[in-house]
């Protein structure tokens, strides 16, 4: 299945190697990796292919790192399926 997540963080310097070696771990074939960083904060984008509870369990490492503040996992399976948090 092909899962799309998008980041929103407070800038963090290892962010996006922290991302990279969390989607190394879960062995997942990375089909699209983007990310901008400005004076707000940063927003990662990326699509892996993956079984669902994989999915959710990159998810929850996300939220793991230092500076994340918002992830967003959704794919498409006979409509969309999205599933956000947030925290404050």
């Amino acid at each position: 299945m092909t899962w799309r997540f998008d980041v929103v963080a407070t800038v963090h310097e290892r962010l996006l190697s922290r991302i990279l070696q969390i989607l190394e771990v879960q062995r997942v074939s990375i089909h699209s990796f983007t990310g901008e960083v400005d004076e707000a904060g940063a927003r990662v984008g990326f699509v892996v292919s993956s079984q669902q509870d994989k999915a959710y369990r990159i998810e929850a490492l996300l939220y793991r790192i230092e500076g994340v503040v918002h992830v967003s996992l959704s794919t498409e399976i006979d409509g969309a399926i999205s599933r956000s948090k947030a925290f404050s």
